[in-house]
């Protein structure tokens, strides 16, 4: 037996694909790699860092002073996402 779609049932697939790939673009976008010296954090937190011999590290940013490892030589980051809890 054939099943037909109707145009009830494709628009709620469509409205199903789009909302699938909107968390595809936002979970892409969670997880690139950006570079510190073109595109730094804009707000405090603490983020994933990479340094210049891919030494992998969390550290605190502070819009108002930079990273809080001074010592270190961060090449990237990224966002960490949220924490269980919602923190």
């Amino acid at each position: 037996m054939d099943t037909i779609m109707s145009d009830r049932d494709s628009d709620h697939m469509l409205l199903e694909l789009q909302e699938a790939r909107a968390e595809i673009d936002r979970l892409r976008e969670l997880l690139r790699w950006r570079c510190v010296k073109t595109e730094p954090p804009k707000i405090k937190g603490k983020y994933y860092t990479v340094s210049w011999n891919g030494l992998p590290k969390y550290d605190w940013f502070f819009p108002e002073s930079g990273w809080d490892g001074k010592d270190w030589k961060w090449t990237h980051w990224r966002p960490i996402g949220e924490l269980p809890g919602g923190e």
